[in-house]
């Protein structure tokens, strides 16, 4: 039972006492003494229940703003999360379309190698039209500089572990030539 029923119904049992007893001369003074105690008792009772529940008043405040500053907790964890997502997010979206772009880039790269070779046959064929009119002893074949002398600050930078871009930046020369020179370079070696 809750205490403020035993109250009330102490209470209630203190007041029916009282009226049930006579009237008694102020001759009986133990009688009315017994009033007093069980009302001094009665009210002693009663402040130890009042800072009982005043107790638990203040500890479920306290309950409730630890509970308060927990969720705080949990929704700024929550608003991190989401961020981090969101960037995740945009990251993913990015890379996906510097994919794109680089497979855009490499069939390009094909149409740009294939410019390469030609603009290489179209300036070598004067050299090559002139090689045909000379008359060459058999004695010496003509020298041919291979693609790594031609190209030897490309291929330096190659063997340092340059990458594609680098090179090309540092060289000047587009990026879907040096990968056709690497290319040929390699197809030269075997």
């Amino acid at each position: 039972m809750s205490p403020w029923i035993i109250i009330v119904i102490l209470g209630a049992c203190a007041i029916a006492y009282a009226l049930i007893m006579p009237k008694k001369d102020k001759v009986q003074g133990p009688g009315q003494h017994l009033v007093q105690e069980m009302e001094s008792t009665l009210e002693h009772y009663m402040a130890e229940i009042e800072n009982d529940n005043d107790a638990l008043i203040q500890r479920v405040a306290e309950m409730k703003g630890e509970a308060a500053a927990a969720d705080q907790r949990m929704q700024t964890q929550l608003q991190e999360l989401q961020q981090r997502l969101a960037e995740l997010e945009n990251r993913k979206m990015i890379e996906a379309e510097m994919h794109a772009n680089a497979a855009s880039i490499h069939n390009s790269s094909g149409l740009q190698a294939q410019a390469l070779v030609d603009s290489v046959r179209f300036e070598s064929a004067p050299e090559v039209a002139e090689a045909n009119l000379q008359v060459v002893e058999p004695e010496s074949p003509p020298v041919r500089d291979s693609i790594k002398e031609r190209y030897a600050d490309l291929f330096n930078l190659y063997a340092e572990g340059k990458s594609v871009d680098s090179i090309a930046k540092q060289t000047g020369i587009q990026r879907g030539e040096v990968q056709l020179i690497l290319q040929l370079a390699e197809r030269e070696e075997s």
